[in-house]
């Protein structure tokens, strides 16, 4: 069997050497230690280790697909500010990040473990004489869906990066930087397979392994991204249009909670535990507490008058301090920061109001405005706000996409970077952020880490890393 390349393993290190709980992200062996024979000789062995690759989503250093990404880059963005000094991401706020950053390094080699983990399982499930056919299609499809996930939250973060499908430490350590159109060829390409093989059904009740509404869902959002909007809008409706599986949570406390209906996709949480990362993360564990990060002045502003977003999903606390009374506010999301037991919240990476949102978007680039307006108003009527059918039927383009993106801002802050990837993706990054402490247009993109530039010596930097 084919071994992880020495900065992918290299990598993978400080992540288990951030936190004390290594069960975190070690619920089974890595998929590189055991033998392929053993590994993937049969259906069952096989979705142990695809559940092996799912667990390292969810990992103790808090900078995987939960913990970490909606900390980190909504401070680099414009709606969170990191308390401390001393916070790990707080380079992220300041936009002092250098390519010697370990945060910004161990999060680079996080994804591609898991690109590498997803590589190895297709080979293997491949080369396997002891599996079904249907099993083989099955998990190859989960496998190609998490790739496609890594791959989109790189391009997205460091721009053209290394793109590969293999497993072969010698050829990954001499890749050149993929063209960002490359890679999104291939993130679409493995969605398409996850989409056709995946099937309907969630294995399990949590939504914590995808099935084909999810790939559904990221493809949505992919083609957004890349400015398809007919393509994105088609399958933003075919997830909507599943009405028995998800719906709008009304009750906006539960939107996150493990029995909430408006999941698509979802993250386990920490084994035996009833929270997710996020609840400690933004959650304090006491009332005087000062929140690791506040919602910024401008964030809080923007809400509307009446936004039950506002009272339901924001937290307020005045602390004293050396006798001065602050008042905070803070993402409250999530609500559960300890405890055991009857899981309660669980990390949400795709759920149905940001399909609302993808479809307004898309159906207002191609000027179907009655149907963008439709949408919108199913977010905003949630949130206990004005229908803008009601109030301003007669909307532009121009003010409706404006307003879609300001929904966006409120309905997504906090979530999985999403506000700092629209700002970028849509072109407004610079004039939103030139107010931020140290703010340059290089720091769109985050630097290539030192030492992989430094294993591989046909890697570039990021222009201003230099």
């Amino acid at each position: 069997m084919k071994f992880a390349s020495k900065y992918l393993l290299a990598g993978l290190l400080p992540l288990l050497s951030l936190t004390g709980c290594k069960k975190f992200v070690q619920l089974d062996d890595p998929i590189d230690q055991v033998a392929s024979s053993e590994a993937f000789n049969t259906d069952a062995n096989t979705a142990t280790a695809i559940r092996g690759i799912y667990s390292k989503m969810n990992n103790a250093a808090g900078l995987g697909f939960a913990g970490g990404i909606q900390a980190l880059m909504d401070a680099g963005a414009d709606g969170l500010k990191v308390q401390s000094a001393t916070n790990q991401f707080y380079e992220f706020y300041t936009n002092t990040i250098n390519s010697a950053s370990t945060v910004n390094k161990n999060l680079w080699n996080y994804f591609y473990y898991v690109i590498y983990s997803a590589n190895a399982a297709i080979e293997n499930i491949n080369a396997s004489t002891g599996m079904t056919d249907a099993g083989k299609q099955l998990y190859t499809a989960e496998a190609r869906f998490l790739r496609a996930w890594c791959y989109f939250y790189l391009v997205n973060t460091w721009g053209d990066v290394p793109l590969t499908t293999s497993s072969d430490f010698d050829y990954n350590n001499h890749l050149f930087r993929s063209a960002k159109a490359a890679i999104y060829e291939q993130i679409k390409s493995d969605l398409l397979y996850a989409q056709a093989n995946l099937g309907p059904a969630y294995q399990g009740t949590t939504r914590i392994r995808a099935n084909s509404y999810v790939a559904t869902a990221l493809l949505a959002k992919i083609y957004l991204y890349l400015g398809e909007w007919d393509n994105a809008a088609q399958q933003a409706t075919t997830v909507l249009n599943n009405t028995t599986d998800y719906a709008l949570e009304t009750d906006l406390t539960k939107a996150f909670l493990i029995t909430s209906k408006e999941a698509i996709f979802r993250i386990a949480q920490p084994i035996n535990q009833a929270y997710s990362f996020d609840g400690p993360a933004f959650t304090p564990s006491t009332a005087t507490t000062i929140p690791n990060y506040t919602i910024t002045d401008t964030l809080y502003k923007t809400f509307e008058t009446g936004d039950k977003r506002k009272t339901n999903w924001v937290r307020t606390a005045t602390i004293t301090t050396a006798g001065i009374a602050t008042t905070y506010y803070s993402p409250y999301k999530y609500r559960v920061n300890s405890g055991t037991g009857l899981p309660l919240e669980s990390h949400m990476v795709l759920r149905l109001g940001e399909m609302y949102l993808i479809r307004a978007e898309a159906r207002a680039q191609g000027n179907q405005l009655s149907g963008a307006i439709a949408d919108l108003d199913k977010v905003r009527a949630r949130a206990g706000l004005p229908l803008i059918a009601t109030t301003n039927a007669g909307i532009s383009q121009t003010d409706l996409l404006a307003t879609i993106a300001h929904e966006r801002w409120v309905e997504l802050f906090a979530e999985n970077g999403d506000r700092w990837l629209d700002l970028k993706r849509t072109d407004k990054a610079n004039s939103t952020l030139q107010y931020k402490p140290n703010w340059q247009t290089d720091a769109q993109l985050f630097p290539i880490p030192t030492l992989d530039i430094q294993y591989n010596k046909n890697l570039e930097q990021n222009h201003g890393y230099q």
